[in-house]
C-alpha cells in the first residue's frame, strides 16, 4: 500500500470558527452576539476560510511531498514478521504406531490475563514415526489462509486485487506467499509450478520488485504485503522518441535538411518503433485472462505477541489423541509492522540502492529489510581474509530481538543465538545473490560475539541511594554495550570497536550524576588462552594473526596477541600442536593461504588431525590415529599437498582430503614401529624439498632430500642424544637444521641444541650449548638471526646465530615470565616468532600466553581479566556479560 500521508494541520473551517468562538467567550465576555449576522463573526468566518485554504497548501509540503516521493520510488513498509517455535510432540499413551500431524494443527499458549491466546500452527504436515517417543515440529504464530479468492481476471492491464486479511505476514518459510491464476486442466507450462483447489488448476505466478525487463510473457506480479494489494502488469507506451529536427530546418519539399532522399524522392527517415504493432500502449508482462480465478495462499497475523516464553505452548487446539506438546525454547522472530518514522529514515537508502546491491551500504540495507535481521555489515572478503578470492562479499547479520526478550537492555549471547533463524539467513543470502553485481558472489552469516563483563567499584555521595545507582549503572552498561540499537546507543555497538577502560570511566562518572568517582575498572571475558597452553603458532599469510591452543579450544588473535577469540572447539580433546601452512618463501612451496592444521589428543587415547582452510572458521576431521601424535609438518610433493605426522609408532603421510587414510612411511627398515618426537619439512634455495625426523629413545636424526618419500631416509647422526625438537632456519641461501635436546635430570642445565647445514656433501653437527640453562628444550623458533628456545625451567633463552662464538643468554627472574620458585621458571611448552621491524615472540605454557619484542622483557598476552582494553575482530561485536558494580557511599570509604 502507499504510505499514509501525514497532515501537518488537520483543522477544518468549522474547527477554526469554533476555536475562535471559544477564544471570544474567554477574552471578550461582553461580546454576546455570536450569530452569523454579527459583523465580527462574519470577519471570523472570512479569516477561517482563508486560513483553511492556507492549511490545505501547507499540507502539501514538506513531509507530504517527501512521502509522495517515496511512494513514487516504490518504498513500502516492512510487513509484520511471524514468530516461530520448535514444538515437541511427545507420546503419552501406549500406542506406538505412527501419528500423523496434519498441516494446520494448532497449539495455543497457556492462557494468562489476555483473553486472546497466542496460537501457533503447523504450516507443513509432520509425522511422529512408529516407535519414536517424540518429534520436534517447526510451528508459526499465524493463521494460514488457503486459496483465498482475490477476484477474477479481466484480461486488462494494470488490474489491482486486494487480500481480505491484510497485512500478509512474513515468515521464515520459503513459500509463505503464493499466487495462482486458473488455467485449463493439463495446460500448465512445462516446468511451471501449480496447485489444485476445488477441482481447478492454478498456475503459480512469481512476485517481482518491478516490471522492468521481465519480458512480455513473464507471469509476474507486484505485491504489497502491508495492504495486501496485488498489482498486475500495466500497459505502457514504449515507442522510441521521434528524431530531432536538424538545425537547417525543413527543405522546400517538406523533408528535413540532412534527411537522406530515396530513389523515389522520399526521405529515408525511419518510422517510430511500435512494440505492439497496433500504434498504442503495450502490456509489459502477462495479465490474468478474462474469467480466470486468481487465488492467494498466505499467512495472516504475526507480530511480537508471538515471542512467547519456553514451556508455554502446551494446549492442543486440534485433537491428537495420545500426544502432548511443549516448546522447549522460547519463540522468536515476531516483529510488528514497520513504523512510518522508520520508513522515512530508510527512504534515502532505498533510493540510492535502487534494488541492486553495489556498495556495502546497499548490501546492508537490503539485508536489514528482513524481519528477522536487525543489523548487517557488509565487507569485501579479500580485504579481510588472505584466502578469499576477488569479488567475494560477506554480509554479517545480527538477529532481531524484541524488546520483551531483552528487559533493561540485557542481551546475552545466548538470547542472540536463540533468535538466529537459519531459514531467514538463507532467504537473505538468496535475495542478496539475486541483487548482486555481475562478477561478484555473496554469502551471509550470523555475527559472532564476545561477551565482556565489567567489574568496578563506584563511590557515590552520602545522600544517594546506592541500590538505585547500581541499577541505573547496570541498565546504562547493558544499553550501551549492546549489538542492537538502544535509546542510549541508537546504532548499537560498532563492529570491531574495542572497549577501553576510559569508555567505562567516562560512562560512569559523566553520565551518572550521583557518582563522585570510580576507583577501579576491570574487564572479564568468557574465555582466553591464559592457562595450559600447549601450542602457539603464527600465520604467515594473514597479517597479525596468531594461534594458541588451550585444552579443547584453539584460540586465534587477529591483532598480534592483543586479544584472543575461539576459532575451533574440539570437545573431549586437547589441542597439542598447531601448524599453519608455510608461506612460499622459496620455490617449490605451494601457497595455501588460510590453511591450518591442528593435532588433538583424545581423552580416551589416540590423536586426531583437524584441517581448516579458512583461518580456523570451520574445521574438518582429516584423520584419526590410535597412537599419540607428537608433531606434524606440511609437505608438497609433485604439486600435491600432504601432512607428515610423527607418532609414537612411526611416521605417517596424510592426504589433505577429508577422511584420508594415513600411509606409513618406513624410515628405518630395521624397526618399522620406531617412534618419533619431531618432523620438519624444508626446501632448499633451488626448490629441492627435504624432510627430517627425530627418533625417540636416542636413535638420532634421519634425513630425506627427496620430499620424504619411502625409502629415501638416511641416518645423519646425533645417536644416543635425546632429540626432542627440530627446527629449520633459513640463513640467506643456507638451510640449517636445529635439534633441541632433552634432559631427564631437572638439576642439570641440559645439552642445549645442535645445528647443521643441509644440502651439502656431508652433515656435520655443531653443538650450540654455551650458556644453556633450563634442562630440556621444549620448542625452538627464529626471529631473523635471533634464535629463541622454550625450556623446562629456564624460561625463554635467546642466541644470536650470527655471532662468532654463539652463546645462549638467559632471562632475569623479573623478566615477566611466571616463576616456579625464586630461581626457576615454570615450563614454557611452545614458542613462535616473527622477524622484521614488528618482531614479535609469543610463548605459551602453564600460565597462558606471554609476548615480547626482544625475548628479554615479557608480558601476559591473554588474560580473562584485564584493566586496559578488550579488543574484538573487525567482523565481531562486543556484548554485555554479567556486570558486577560495587557501589559504596562516600562515608564508607577511607579518607572521607
Amino acid at each position: 500500500m502507499t504510505l499514509p500521508v501525514p497532515h501537518l494541520d488537520d483543522r477544518t473551517f468549522l474547527d477554526l470558527v469554533t476555536e475562535a468562538r471559544e477564544r471570544i467567550r474567554q477574552s471578550c465576555p461582553g461580546w454576546t452576539d455570536l450569530s452569523a449576522h454579527d459583523p465580527g463573526i462574519a470577519l471570523v468566518e472570512a479569516f477561517a476560510y482563508l486560513t483553511e485554504v492556507m492549511i490545505y497548501r501547507l499540507n502539501q509540503l514538506p513531509e507530504k511531498a517527501y512521502v509522495s516521493f517515496l511512494n513514487l520510488l516504490g518504498v513500502t513498509r516492512h510487513p509484520p514478521s511471524v514468530a516461530w517455535a520448535d514444538v515437541r510432540f511427545t507420546r503419552t499413551g501406549g500406542d506406538r504406531g505412527a501419528i500423523r500431524i496434519p498441516a494446520g494443527t494448532r497449539v495455543a499458549a497457556a492462557r494468562g490475563a489476555d483473553p486472546r491466546p497466542v496460537v501457533f500452527v503447523t504450516t507443513e504436515p509432520a509425522l511422529l514415526p512408529a516407535g519414536q517417543a517424540e518429534v520436534t515440529v517447526r510451528m508459526h504464530h499465524c493463521a494460514p489462509v488457503e486459496a483465498e479468492l482475490l477476484g477474477v481476471g479481466t484480461g486488462q492491464p494494470g488490474q489491482v486485487l486486494r487480500a481480505a486479511r491484510a497485512p500478509l505476514a512474513r515468515t521464515a518459510e520459503p513459500l509463505d506467499l503464493l499466487l495462482g491464476v486458473e488455467v485449463p486442466a493439463g495446460s500448465v507450462e512445462l516446468g511451471a509450478a501449480a496447485r489444485e483447489h476445488e477441482g481447478r488448476t492454478f498456475e503459480i505466478w512469481r512476485p517481482v520488485d518491478s516490471f522492468a525487463g521481465v519480458g512480455p510473457q513473464a507471469k509476474v506480479y507486484l505485491v504489497d504485503r502491508c495492504s495486501g494489494t496485488v498489482t498486475f502488469a500495466p500497459a505502457l507506451d514504449l515507442r522510441d522518441p521521434p528524431p530531432a529536427e536538424p538545425a537547417g530546418g525543413p527543405t522546400p519539399d517538406g523533408s528535413a535538411a540532412g534527411d537522406p532522399v530515396g530513389p523515389d524522392g522520399g526521405t529515408g527517415a525511419a518510422e517510430p518503433r511500435d512494440p505492439g504493432g497496433a500504434g498504442g500502449p503495450v502490456t509489459v508482462a502477462a495479465v490474468p485472462p478474462a474469467g480466470r480465478q486468481v487465488r492467494l495462499w498466505y499467512r495472516a497475523g504475526g507480530g511480537p505477541a508471538g515471542n512467547v516464553a519456553a514451556g508455554t505452548l502446551t494446549s492442543l487446539r486440534d485433537p491428537l489423541p495420545g500426544v502432548r506438546v511443549e516448546n522447549p525454547a522460547s519463540a522468536a522472530g515476531g516483529r510488528d509492522l514497520e513504523s512510518l518514522e522508520s520508513v522515512l529514515l530508510r527512504g534515502p537508502y532505498e533510493f540510492f540502492a535502487q534494488q541492486r546491491a553495489v556498495t556495502a551500504r546497499d548490501y546492508e540495507v537490503l539485508a536489514a529489510g528482513s524481519g528477522a535481521v536487525a543489523r548487517a555489515r557488509a565487507f569485501t572478503r579479500a580485504a579481510v581474509y588472505s584466502y578469499a578470492r576477488p569479488g567475494e562479499v560477506e554480509v554479517v547479520l545480527v538477529p532481531y530481538v524484541p524488546e520483551a526478550a531483552r528487559p533493561g537492555g540485557r542481551l546475552p549471547v545466548a538470547v542472540l543465538r536463540e533468535h538466529e533463524v537459519e531459514e531467514a539467513r538463507a532467504r537473505v543470502e538468496a535475495d542478496l545473490d539475486r541483487r548482486r553485481a555481475l562478477g561478484t558472489s555473496c554469502r551471509a552469516g550470523w555475527a559472532r560475539y564476545k561477551a565482556v563483563s565489567i567489574r568496578a567499584r563506584v563511590v557515590v555521595r552520602r545522600e544517594e541511594d546506592a541500590d538505585a545507582v547500581r541499577r541505573r549503572i547496570h541498565d546504562r552498561l547493558h544499553s550501551t554495550l549492546s549489538p542492537l540499537p538502544t535509546p542510549l546507543n541508537p546504532t548499537g555497538w560498532a563492529f570491531g570497536e574495542p572497549l577501553r577502560a576510559s569508555n567505562v570511566y567516562r560512562l560512569l562518572e559523566h553520565a551518572e550524576p550521583g557518582v563522585r568517582y570510580v576507583e577501579s575498572v576491570r574487564f572479564v571475558v568468557d574465555e582466553a588462552p591464559d592457562a595450559q597452553v600447549n601450542a602457539v603458532a603464527v600465520d604467515q599469510y594473514q597479517p597479525r594473526t596468531w594461534y594458541a591452543g588451550r585444552g579443547p579450544v584453539l584460540f586465534r588473535s587477529t591483532n598480534a596477541g592483543a586479544g584472543w577469540e575461539p576459532a575451533g572447539r574440539f570437545d573431549g580433546e586437547t589441542v597439542l600442536r598447531v601448524a599453519p601452512a608455510p608461506a612460499p618463501t622459496r620455490p617449490g612451496i605451494v601457497p595455501r593461504p588460510g590453511a591450518v592444521a591442528a593435532v588433538t589428543l583424545r581423552a580416551g587415547g589416540g590423536s586426531r588431525v583437524h584441517l581448516s582452510t579458512d583461518l580456523g572458521e570451520t574445521w574438518s576431521l582429516l584423520t584419526d590415529l590410535a597412537s599419540r601424535i607428537t608433531d606434524l609438518a606440511w609437505i608438497d610433493r609433485d604439486g600435491a599437498g600432504a601432512l607428515l605426522v610423527a607418532t609414537d609408532t612411526g611416521l605417517y603421510e596424510v592426504s589433505l582430503l577429508p577422511g584420508a587414510v594415513p600411509l606409513q612411511i618406513l624410515v628405518d627398515p630395521a624397526d618399522a614401529d620406531r617412534g618419533f618426537y619431531a618432523v620438519r619439512a624444508f626446501v632448499s634455495e633451488r626448490g629441492a624439498p627435504g624432510v627430517a625426523v627425530a627418533a625417540q629413545a636416542g636413535f638420532g636424526v634421519y634425513l630425506s632430500t627427496a620430499a620424504g618419500r619411502p625409502g629415501t631416509f638416511g641416518h645423519v647422526g646425533l645417536a644416543n642424544v635425546d632429540n626432542r625438537v627440530l627446527a629449520v632456519q633459513y640463513d640467506g641461501p643456507a638451510t640449517l637444521l636445529w635439534s633441541g635436546t632433552g634432559e631427564p635430570d631437572p638439576k642439570k642445565p641440559g645439552q642445549g641444541c645442535y645445528r647443521t647445514r643441509l644440502f651439502e656433501s656431508d652433515v656435520q653437527w655443531q653443538p650450540v650449548q654455551t650458556g644453556w640453562i633450563g634442562g630440556t628444550c621444549r620448542d625452538l623458533a627464529f626471529a631473523g638471526p635471533l634464535a629463541v628456545a622454550a625450556t623446562q625451567s629456564g624460561g625463554v633463552v635467546r642466541l644470536d646465530t650470527l655471532a662468532a662464538q654463539p652463546q645462549w643468554a638467559p632471562v632475569m627472574v623479573n623478566c615477566g615470565l611466571p616463576l616456579r620458585d625464586r630461581t626457576r621458571f615454570l615450563p614454557v611448552d611452545a614458542i613462535a616468532a616473527t622477524a622484521g621491524p614488528d618482531r614479535l615472540i609469543l610463548a605459551g605454557g602453564e600460565r597462558g600466553v606471554y609476548r615480547s619484542g626482544n625475548a628479554v622483557d615479557w608480558a601476559a598476552s591473554a588474560n580473562q581479566a584485564t584493566a586496559d582494553v578488550v579488543t574484538v575482530p573487525d567482523t565481531w561485536l562486543l556484548c554485555s556479560g554479567e556486570h558486577d558494580i560495587e557501589v559504596v557511599r562516600q562515608d564508607a570509604t577511607r579518607g572521607d
